[in-house]
């Protein structure tokens, strides 16, 4: 009975003791609870106007381009040295020559032909004159013959005359009509026959101004101040007609396709031109270019003369067109790191970075892009707390957001902290409040620590005071 009733006893006084251990014993501080919020940059809202600037890159083409093509068939017997590629010639220079032989030995025919033709036409006028007198007099013969041939019936009539003497006028009266329907058989054939010689001559001078014009053309002059592209022939080569002789292009004005998505089209600005109306290129945007070579950059000055007239069916951007006008005239280059003296002139085909001046905004918002949270709102500090505000995307740049919002934002804290977690009314904490919250508390805890030590050298004064009374 003792083996089960003291093991119970024991085990009651140390539960007994151990509750008295622990309502006696020193209790724990509580430490206030502290709200932890996030700590947050703010930066004052003010409206700016803001003109975009869109960012493009195109291709180099030339303005004007020409196939020069042989309009006649010859030998080249002499090629300018300003017909090599890579070199410039003026308009109207003689870039080479074809031997017009043949086309001058035709001329001399074809003139020789003219001559003896007037010489025909002239001889046939004279005749005609000839035959034309001779017709006016057989004609006088004929009324004389008659008259004679009524006098003699009436001598015959009164038997005054012998039969004979009428037949035989009236044979001489059948010979003159049959004359005078020569004469007029013949002056009827000679307009047919001057006719046909007329028209022998003009052939001949049509053939003497196409011999001209083929002579012409065996020079084959520049028709505009340019540059050669290519040059397909050489000296002494038999070219024939429609034998592509080279390719140049005009030096004047350079054309850059820049293709825009639909976007970037819009902030452009630009007017949409119709068939019945007259679009003024100076409202048009300047175009900043610039070679995409890192070590010496080159710069031109263009201009937006038109658009495309089509979508790309893959892309779905538009052309616009941008013109460089006299691009390959030497200027003093105005880069401050540029390493050279002048500009370069430009390359057909050259790839070139574009920056091209778009509309001009009034009362917007620059904004640093990592303020805007998924393209569509942005927060502000009201009172300490999260206030979300939609707005409206209207550009985008590397860096920088350009936007308006339906509601009135100017002058209020916008959070330039990134803060992914928030809703509508989460409490935050700008950083110079919290920087002014901690500095109050580093003044508590100096005063603390300074009260503290004061206490403890209280304690160290008495129980010195304690032992020096014992010793």
């Amino acid at each position: 009975m003792l083996k089960i009733i003291l093991p119970i006893l024991m085990l009651a006084g140390a539960i007994f003791f151990g509750k008295y251990l622990l309502d006696t014993g020193p209790k724990a501080k509580k430490k206030p609870f502290v709200e932890r919020l996030p700590v947050v940059e703010v930066k004052k809202l003010k409206t700016r106007d803001y003109t975009v600037s869109i960012k493009a890159s195109g291709v180099v083409r030339a303005g004007i381009q020409t196939n020069l093509v042989a309009e006649v068939s010859g030998k080249i017997i002499k090629i300018s040295d300003k017909f090599l590629e890579g070199n410039y010639f003026k308009k109207g220079e003689i870039l080479l020559k074809i031997d017009p032989s043949n086309y001058e030995n035709a001329l001399a025919i074809s003139q020789s032909d003219v001559t003896a033709n007037q010489a025909t036409l002239s001889q046939l006028n004279e005749e005609e004159k000839s035959t034309k007198r001779s017709y006016y007099l057989a004609q006088k013969n004929l009324k004389l013959g008659q008259k004679e041939l009524s006098r003699l019936h009436n001598l015959w009539k009164k038997k005054l005359i012998a039969r004979s003497a009428v037949d035989a006028e009236e044979q001489k009266i059948n010979q003159l009509q049959q004359r005078l329907e020569e004469s007029q058989g013949k002056l009827n054939s000679y307009k047919s026959r001057k006719l046909a010689i007329k028209a022998k001559i003009n052939a001949a001078l049509s053939r003497q101004k196409q011999e001209r014009l083929n002579i012409s053309r065996a020079l084959i002059k520049a028709p505009y101040a340019g540059r050669v592209l290519q040059r397909n022939v050489d000296r002494d080569q038999f070219v024939g007609t429609g034998t592509s002789l080279g390719k140049i292009y005009a030096t004047r004005y350079v054309y850059v396709d820049l293709p825009l998505s639909l976007n970037q089209y819009e902030l452009l600005g630009i007017s949409e031109g119709f068939e019945n109306t007259n679009l003024k290129m100076q409202n048009h945007p300047k175009v900043s270019f610039s070679s995409t070579n890192s070590r010496n950059k080159s710069f031109w000055q263009g201009q937006i003369v038109r658009t495309s007239a089509t979508l790309d069916v893959d892309s779905r951007q538009i052309k616009v067109i941008a013109k460089i006008d006299k691009p390959f005239i030497a200027k003093q280059s105005t880069h401050k790191n540029s390493h050279w003296a002048r500009s370069i002139p430009l390359k057909i085909g050259q790839y070139l970075n574009a920056e091209i001046k778009g509309k001009t905004f009034r009362k917007i918002y620059v904004l640093p892009s990592s303020t805007v949270r998924q393209n569509k709102e942005i927060l502000l500090l009201q009172q300490g707390k999260v206030h979300i505000v939609p707005v409206d995307i209207i550009f985008n740049t590397s860096s920088s957001t350009v936007l308006s919002a339906e509601e009135s934002i100017e002058g209020k804290q916008l959070i330039i902290t990134p803060l992914s977690q928030v809703t509508e009314g989460s409490r935050v904490i700008t950083l110079e409040e919290k920087i002014k919250q901690n500095k109050e508390k580093d003044k508590k805890r100096k005063k603390r620590k300074k009260q503290q030590q004061s206490s403890d050298d209280v304690d160290k004064l008495t129980q010195s005071s304690v032992f020096s009374s014992y010793s």
